[in-house]
C-alpha cells in the first residue's frame, strides 16, 4: 500500500514541477552543463544526447525517472531561492543552502543516470 501512495505523491509533485517547467529546465540545463566535462562524447554527440534528453523530458512526463528529475529540479530551485531570501534569518538560510546542495546533487544523480541510459540505448 505504501508504494501506491509514494507513486501518487511523486505524480502530484511532478505536476507541480511542470507548472514551473521553464524555470526547472534552466536548473536541469545548469546541471547538465556542470557535468559536461565528465562525459566522454564529442560536442556533436553530446548536443544530440541533450536534445534527445529534452525531448524525453517533454514527451514522457509520466515516466517515474522523468518525474523524479522534474521534482528534484523544482526542489533544488526552490531551496536555492529560499537560501537567497534576505527575509530569512541566518539559520534558516543555512538550512536552505544545505538543502539546495543536497537536492542539486540528487538532481545530478537522476540526470546522469538517465543520460547514461540514453547513451547505451540505440535510437
Amino acid at each position: 500500500m505504501g508504494h501506491r501512495y509514494e507513486s501518487v505523491a511523486l505524480a502530484l509533485a511532478a505536476s507541480d514541477a511542470y507548472e514551473n517547467a521553464d524555470l526547472n529546465l534552466e536548473v536541469i540545463d545548469t546541471a547538465i552543463g556542470d557535468m559536461r566535462s565528465q562525459v566522454a562524447l564529442d560536442e556533436a554527440a553530446f548536443s544530440e544526447l541533450v536534445s534527445r534528453f529534452r525531448l524525453v523530458l517533454d514527451t514522457n512526463r509520466t515516466a517515474p525517472a522523468v518525474m523524479r528529475i522534474m521534482v528534484s529540479a523544482e526542489a533544488a530551485r526552490t531551496a536555492a531561492e529560499e537560501a537567497g531570501d534576505p527575509s530569512h534569518g541566518w539559520l534558516s538560510r543555512r538550512y536552505w543552502r544545505k538543502e539546495a546542495e543536497r537536492t542539486s546533487q540528487e538532481l545530478v544523480g537522476h540526470v546522469a543516470a538517465t543520460l547514461d541510459a540514453m547513451i547505451d540505448e540505440p535510437y
